[in-house]
């Protein structure tokens, strides 16, 4: 009568399999976890952001932006692209400074987004502007305004890493409508972005000859000005 003759290693083969499965699966789920942890910070880091408030009259075009009363106060043309750091140093240097100018009727700002800096598909600059699209559709005027500065204020951290789960987070915790929000998480206006930061690209090249950010203009021209960070001043002092 025969006998089986078994692996000796085979029940620590088995087991070193199931060990592998078992870090396997422990792997994945630290993973996991440390994806949503990440979301879950991204959006949490603007929990606290202290909303400013736009009081003056807003418009948009489809293409522009306009905070304040054109007819009524000095009026600048703002080209700016979000994934450009001169804009950012800009915004930093200047945001407060307007929007206090804006709020008491003494300016009008045009902002011309741009997606120049993106050169062909849906870069930081067009996702960017998309969400800003969004908030505006929505008339989420302090959304807007509050997204944007937030957005420049962060550049480093947030460009060529959000997505637009990421901006529909932040929307969100500058407490844009649920509508907007949905929008931006959808990417509804991206098509639209990139239509406007071309038109907006092609408006500046046909007043100043070519396409570069910032670029602050009135009257079609570029705003006489020695420092670029004192535009503010000159501008609502050209009344």
């Amino acid at each position: 009568m025969s006998k089986k003759v078994t692996n000796p290693n085979q029940k620590s083969s088995a087991g070193f399999i199931g060990a592998i499965v078992a870090v396997l699966v422990i792997v994945v789920a630290v993973i996991a976890y440390i994806v949503i942890a990440g979301q879950g910070a991204k959006a949490e880091k603007f929990a606290n952001w202290e909303i400013k408030q736009v009081s003056a009259e807003t418009s948009f075009d489809g293409n522009t932006l306009t905070f304040g009363d054109a007819d009524k106060a000095p009026h600048v043309d703002l080209y700016e692209d979000f994934s450009c750091p001169h804009c950012a140093h800009l915004a930093e240097a200047t945001d407060a400074e307007a929007l206090e100018e804006i709020n008491a009727g003494n300016l009008a700002v045009s902002i011309h987004p741009m997606t120049f800096l993106d050169n062909q598909g849906d870069g930081h600059s067009t996702q960017a502007v998309a969400a800003l699209l969004a908030l505006a559709e929505h008339d989420d005027v302090n959304a807007l305004w509050n997204l944007r500065e937030a957005m420049f204020e962060n550049q480093q951290d947030i460009a060529r890493s959000w997505g637009p789960d990421d901006f529909a987070d932040a929307a969100a915790q500058m407490e844009a409508s649920d509508e907007a929000v949905e929008d931006i998480r959808n990417g509804k206006f991206l098509e639209k972005a990139r239509e406007a930061g071309e038109a907006n690209g092609k408006d500046l090249e046909s007043k100043v000859g070519r396409v570069s950010t910032p670029r602050v203009l009135m009257d079609g021209k570029d705003l006489e000005v020695d420092d670029i960070n004192d535009w503010v001043k000159v501008a609502v002092g050209s009344k």
